[in-house]
């Protein structure tokens, strides 16, 4: 009867031991799957409180503050464009020119247009950088600014 009590005794606690390690997957199991939801679910970030607009000036109204945080159209409208072809044209022998665009890291083709940065020099698929200037105002690739400095006022 005694080897029959500690079969018994053994059976129990090992089962036991065993309910606790499954319980304890499944928890594991559990927390993975609700932390990977709330990951993947795309909750955004709350709007920031203060107006945002990419219009390239700062205007303080009716106690509310603007945010300039890109360039305005005609700022990028007054950016020189060429076609790749010229811009291979213009540069030949020159190791120096890009085969692709920094942004987009796309090789350029000869009927790509592409823009020219003032002050670097820089070039990019004019949709990349397009893009890139209407929320920054700095050369991707270099971060020089390139926000239009206002004129000093005259003295009067």
């Amino acid at each position: 009867m005694n080897s029959s009590t500690d079969y018994n005794h053994t059976f129990h606690a090992t089962s036991g031991y065993a309910m606790g390690m499954a319980l304890g997957i499944l928890i594991l199991i559990m927390t993975i799957l609700i932390v990977a939801y709330f990951c993947s679910s795309g909750v955004q970030e709350p709007a920031p409180s203060y107006p945002v607009t990419n219009q390239g000036s700062s205007i303080a109204s009716q106690g509310s503050v603007v945010i300039d945080i890109g360039l305005n159209e005609a700022t990028l409208a007054s950016y020189y464009k060429l076609l790749y072809s010229q811009a291979k044209l213009q540069h030949k022998g020159n190791d120096s020119q890009p085969f692709c665009c920094p942004i987009c890291l796309g090789d350029y083709k000869d009927s790509d247009m592409l823009r020219l940065l003032p002050d670097c020099g820089h070039v990019f698929h004019l949709k990349c950088v397009d893009c890139w200037l209407r929320q920054h105002s700095t050369c991707p690739l270099c971060r020089k600014s390139l926000a239009p400095t206002p004129l000093p006022e005259s003295s009067r």
